[in-house]
């Protein structure tokens, strides 16, 4: 059974590396904002809650299962004979989450408000080199979401919404071109 569509361990082992010292609170948030933020417009909510009622159930998904493939990729063929390999919704989601983790990085909140906490011989990176990584993370996903909105449209044409992909373009993304002076 599970409440989410990607696990901690799924982040860590699809995407790019986060340190295993960051909590997994943190990494479930990141979670929560991207299913909601990112995947629930693609997919539409009736997709959306098909694709969760399966994951809560906790049935083992037989591999010719299409939610099995949204979930983790693999091949398939359009209905105009175009060969297609796609990464799936793991693979995507777990690059939103990693430019999450970017962005909100070594912030922590306290009484005192939000600081970044100094460690002993790490230097940080700079707002630009920040912004870059977030920038460079974000196309990537964005890379693989659009790939599955192509499967989406092929496999599941009745929940797919024409211009329902606010998640997956560019064009409605906040790209962060620069951070201070």
């Amino acid at each position: 059974m599970r409440d989410h569509i990607l696990t901690v361990e799924e982040v860590r082992a699809y995407g790019r590396p986060i340190s295993p010292k960051v909590s997994e609170e943190k990494l479930l948030s990141y979670i929560y904002e991207t299913e909601r933020l990112s995947v629930k417009p693609l997919l539409g909510d009736r997709l959306f809650s098909i694709v969760m009622e399966k994951l809560k159930s906790g049935e083992v998904l037989a591999d010719e299962d299409p939610v099995k493939m949204l979930l983790d990729g693999g091949e398939y063929t359009d209905q105009h004979g175009g060969f297609h390999i796609f990464s799936g919704l793991k693979m995507a989601m777990s690059y939103y989450v990693y430019a999450q983790y970017v962005m909100d990085g070594d912030f922590q909140p306290t009484r005192a408000g939000m600081v970044v906490k100094e460690g002993g011989y790490s230097q940080h990176i700079s707002s630009k080199e920040r912004s870059d990584c977030y920038n460079n993370a974000l196309s990537t996903a964005q890379s693989f979401m659009n790939e599955v909105v192509l499967f989406v449209r092929h496999q599941f044409p009745d929940f797919y919404r024409y211009g329902n992909t606010n998640a997956a373009s560019p064009q409605h993304s906040i790209i962060i071109r620069k951070i201070g002076e």
